[in-house]
Parts: structure tokens; sequence; C-alpha cells
């Protein structure tokens, strides 16, 4: 109750005007020819590509043998997306992961080759280097608070500089394991048994990422480190694990790629090899949960990019084309991303 006021002094009292109601905020919608649109857009595009492809090159695209060579060529590629992508959705980037499969690449072949080293162990020393070196700069970016662009870029420099020296430019290709050559040829299913394993790695990241708590504990210090900090979460054990996952994930993929090519080259790692998956990363977050970083958009974004390089290239482009493609797909998949991001966090009020 108030009492109301006028010129001659107080009245009686009067009922409390209450006060005007907010305006109520809601999410943008979740269903709706839109919203599939966007989710499944890409996936859309690329059956369309794919279709565009095979009438202009029925004889050659449309093959057994060009499809596996797809599979082949792109799963390394999407093991180090996914590497890419786990400090992503908590919020860092980790630009080292290139030179990190570089180095553990070298680490396999040269402890089959120079040290004798059975298969198990080659692949257990590759995960321990590539585990160390994302502890690294996971140490680095969460407990000396250096910005992870820099601090990984550093680390992918020195890395490239030891792989150039110890291995003087020259590839290791002797005394490799036959069972790992093998995974690039042999089939599962119709299917080669690289690729096999990418999803498996896949499935299990997804797993990690959506399943667990740490999955949804790092995609809430992404979203809001400090917020995060303030209701408990140790924000940053968080991000050391997001990179030592990331170094796990370099590792992996530095063996497959010793499988997939036959031997360990001191040249792969660098920006060039890695932009596909870079912009695989990108790409991914604007389809299947448009504005997150997530497993199948990243895998569905690395084939996308592939497959239209592999007709571009069956069509004869020239060479210069690829990496104009690459660059500006990265360029395009962070644009989009970042937009869908925003929109994704907004609000929409009722009378807008």
């Amino acid at each position: 109750m108030t009492t109301s006021r006028t010129a001659e002094g107080p009245t009686a009292p009067s009922a409390a005007t209450p006060p005007p109601a907010p305006r109520t905020p809601r999410r943008r919608t979740t269903s709706g020819p839109g919203v599939l649109l966007e989710r499944f857009g890409l996936l859309i595009l690329f059956v369309a590509l794919i279709v565009l492809f095979v009438a202009l090159r029925p004889g050659t695209f449309a093959t057994g043998a060009n499809f596996r060579a797809i599979a082949i060529s792109q799963s390394v590629l999407a093991v180090a997306a996914l590497a890419l992508m786990l400090p992503l959705v908590g919020g860092r980037f980790d630009v080292s992961v290139g030179a990190n499969l570089g180095l553990c690449s070298i680490v396999t072949a040269s402890l089959m080759s120079r040290f004798g080293l059975p298969l198990p162990l080659a692949i257990l020393g590759a995960l321990v280097v590539g585990g160390l070196i994302g502890a690294l700069n996971g140490a680095v970016v969460a407990y000396l608070g250096v910005n992870s662009i820099i601090a990984t870029l550093g680390v992918g420099t020195v890395i490239g500089g030891l792989v150039t020296a110890y291995t003087q430019g020259v590839p290791i290709s002797s005394g490799l394991s036959p069972a790992l050559a093998r995974i690039s040829t042999q089939l599962v299913a119709g299917l080669p048994v690289l690729f096999v394993i990418m999803i498996v790695i896949a499935v299990v990241t997804w797993f990690v990422l959506t399943q667990t708590p740490f999955g949804r504990h790092l995609a809430a210090v992404g979203s809001n480190a400090a917020a995060s900090r303030l209701t408990g979460l140790r924000v940053s054990r968080l991000v050391l694990l997001s990179f030592v996952g990331s170094g796990l994930l370099a590792g992996l993929a530095g063996v497959l790629q010793v499988g997939a090519q036959g031997n360990g080259d001191p040249t792969i790692g660098g920006l060039p090899f890695i932009l596909p998956a870079l912009a695989a990363v990108f790409l991914g977050a604007t389809t299947w949960h448009p504005g997150t970083y997530n497993v199948p958009g990243t895998v569905l974004g690395l084939f996308f990019l592939g497959t239209t390089i592999s007709g571009l290239t069956l069509l004869g482009v020239q060479p210069w084309v690829t990496d104009v493609f690459n660059g500006g797909a990265v360029v395009l998949a962070i644009v989009f991303s970042a937009q869908l991001k925003r929109r994704r966090t907004g609000f929409l009020d009722i009378g807008s």
C-alpha cells in the first residue's frame, strides 16, 4: 500500500501501482524448416555437390577407388581436426597441432626404424610425446596466462626446428611395421581400415565431449570462463586437460599419418597441411549444432572440403585453386560460425 499525495496534502491510501511487466526474452525457435536447413544445410550441400561431380565426371569421380582415396586422404586430417576442436570447445586455440602431428609421426617411424621397437611401443611413444606437448601448451596457457595462439605458435615453431634438426629433412621409411602400412590398403566391410579407425576416434571424442562431466564442464568454460569459475569449476585444470587431449589426438594422427604415407615425413605438419582441418572445425560449427564446435559437423566439414578438392582436381583446375579454396573456406567458416554463435547466445524480444 502507498499513500497518494495531491497539492493539498496526503489523501487516503491507495493500492500500489504495479511496475510495468518486464519484456520476456525468448530464445530462438529450435524447430521449423529454417532451423532444419541451418542444421543440415551443409549435409544437403554435400550431397548436391556429390551429385554434381558424378554428373560431370561419371567415369572418374563416381568410382569406388576415388571414394576410398578420399576416405584415406581425409582420415588423418579428420583426427587432426578433432585435436584442434578440443581446446576450442574450452575457448582456447592450439595452432601447434600440425607441428605436434609431424613430430609424433617422426617419433613413431624413428622408434621402429632406428631403435627397433615394435609397433605397440612406437605408438605408445608417440602418444606420450603428443600428450607431453599438449601438457606443456596447457600449462603455459592455463597457469601462466599466456595467450593460447601465441603460446602454441611458439611451441609449434620450436617443434618444427627440432624435427628438421633430427631428420635433416630426410623422411624415415625403412624398418617400419608392415601392419601399420596396411591400414591404408586393407578394407573392412569395403571401407579402408584407416577410415574405420578415424570413425572410432571420432565416436570416442564425441562421447567424451557430450556424455561426460568433463565435456560439459569444458563447454561451460568456453561459454563463460568467469561464470564457470564462480560456480566452482576448476577452469585452469579443465583447460590443461583439453590441451593434453589435443596432444593425444595429435599423437594418434601422427601414427596414422605414417600408416597412410608409408614413412615419417619431416615436411608435414605445417600450416598448409593443417589448413583444411582448421577450416573443417569452423565449418562444422555452422552445421549439426550451429554455433557450437561439434564432432559430427567437424567430420562432415572436412569430407565436404576433401570431396570438393577431389572433384575440382578431376575437373582439371589449376593447383593454386586448392590453396585459394582452403584459405577462403577458413575465412568464410570463421565468419559464419561467429555469426551463428552470436545468434545462438542472443535473445529475441517478443516485440521485435
